[in-house]
């Protein structure tokens, strides 16, 4: 019975593709937790924590909203029209490298003038030092605002080529750079040590993608040409950037609605969504990037049917490994806190509250997976509008629910507000196209019934 169910669901072959991917978590998650436990047990739930969370996020806010974040739902799709003409594909990925280089160098000339502001933005509750601690390090911090975007392009490149593995690799040399810095310049730089190896992770993240490229033979040039692919690139574009936004925003919005409740609100929530990840990096993540690359290439051949069976196969098999996953781990969610974390500074009161907040996003874990997957849906059939649109209302239920609950929970209750937006997505997204699918089908139909 089971194999029969997994034969159906396409198990072997989405998981079997995703299997890089799996491996490279396997290595670069528990890493991640090495990373988070050392960052614990030298700073601790803090101030100094908090200010270091602020300024660490915001490159990362900036370069997804304006860079990677839309670029990664439209690479891949873009990519796949020329994926078979190595020329025509490195002078793509080049143009598109290039583009990325100079607008994430002049984006971060800006935000480095802009810091200040930034900070008090997303960080409106912290103290005065705190704030100038944020600002300095957040500068240092700058380069990865062009770096995460070049790594973006990388990935695109690699994926639709079929090679998953070295950008999730990538991810253990970065861990391993950050976690050096950390124990070998903390008792001279303090907290400064994390912003350097954070800094000088990126950069070999971005490095260490070269060599596969030219394996695949794709060369990167200086160039910007972009030649017929402009259109359709810019056209993608529109809507990916406000769908981009609309998730990252929502974060830095709990995170600064978290700076108004007490010290450590925000390094909590921090190291809850961390261990939230695991999972799904393990199963949300492989299943969604090998079903964008597949969707993409499919709906090059205008196969619509074979798109809707291959992303119900997919929804089937996240729901079959998620449910579990998030039952188990949300009434475990206090020992493995404890397990990772309660180390050095990190105290038991520390632990609690991760623990909380942990609870509440496994619990949306399945949401999670199928916003996610259903959003790389719509972006591999070229249509970023409904995913954008879509977020927007989500956003709003999320700002809400964050403003009410956290008046009555505290921390957890902006982990709630994070719930519903995951929850109102992942059914809107689907419901929606659940109706274009059964529109689809009653067209085609009406036009074979009308030919002779």
């Amino acid at each position: 019975m089971l194999s029969q169910l997994t034969g159906r669901l396409r198990f072997p072959s989405l998981m079997r593709r995703g299997l890089p991917i799996v491996m490279a978590t396997l290595i670069s998650r528990p890493l991640g937790y090495i990373r988070a436990a050392i960052q614990a047990w030298l700073f601790g739930a803090t101030a100094a924590m908090d200010a270091f969370v602020l300024a660490f996020s915001v490159p990362s806010f900036l370069q997804v909203i304006l860079l990677s974040g839309p670029l990664s739902g439209v690479l891949v799709p873009t990519f796949s029209a020329v994926r078979d003409d190595r020329k025509a594909l490195s002078q793509l990925f080049s143009s598109l490298f290039t583009a990325c280089l100079l607008a994430s160098i002049l984006l971060g000339l800006a935000a480095g003038l802009a810091a200040p502001t930034l900070i008090h933005l997303v960080g409106p509750g912290l103290a005065p030092d705190v704030r100038a601690l944020a600002v300095f390090l957040f500068r240092l911090m700058l380069p990865m605002l062009a770096l995460q975007a070049l790594l973006s392009v990388c990935k695109g490149a690699l994926n639709t080529l079929n090679s998953y593995g070295p950008p999730e690799y990538a991810q253990v040399a970065f861990n391993l750079i950050f976690i050096g810095a950390a124990l070998l310049l903390t008792p001279y730089l303090g907290i400064t040590s994390l912003a350097l190896g954070a800094s000088l992770g990126a950069l070999a993240q971005v490095v260490l993608q070269f060599p596969y490229l030219r394996r695949h033979g794709v060369h990167y040039r200086p160039i910007l040409h972009f030649k017929a692919h402009i259109k359709s690139i810019l056209t993608l574009l529109q809507w990916a950037f406000l769908s981009t936004m609309v998730v990252t925003f929502g974060g830095q919005i709990d995170r600064a609605l978290a700076s108004l409740l007490f010290p450590g609100a925000i390094s909590a929530l921090f190291y809850a969504f961390l261990l939230f990840m695991l999972p799904a990096s393990l199963v949300v993540i492989p299943l969604s990037t090998v079903l964008l690359t597949d969707l993409s290439a499919i709906y090059q051949n205008g196969d619509i049917t074979h798109v809707q069976r291959r992303v119900a196969s997919a929804l089937r098999i996240m729901m079959l490994l998620t449910v579990p996953v998030a039952v188990i781990g949300a009434f475990l969610s206090e020992p493995l806190t404890r397990l990772v974390y309660e180390y050095g500074r990190f105290q038991t009161a520390d632990t609690i509250r991760t623990a909380q907040a942990l609870q509440v996003f496994l619990l949306g874990l399945p949401f999670y997976g199928g916003m996610h997957m259903l959003s790389r849906c719509f972006y591999a059939i070229h249509d970023t509008k409904t995913p954008a649109t879509v977020g927007v209302v989500a956003l709003i239920v999320n700002i809400a629910s964050d403003v009410i609950l956290m008046q009555i929970f505290s921390h957890q209750g902006i982990a709630m507000g994070r719930l519903a937006f995951w929850l109102v997505s992942s059914c809107t997204l689907y419901a929606i196209f659940q109706r274009r699918c059964r529109r689809f089908l009653t067209n085609n139909a009406s036009n074979s019934s009308l030919t002779p």
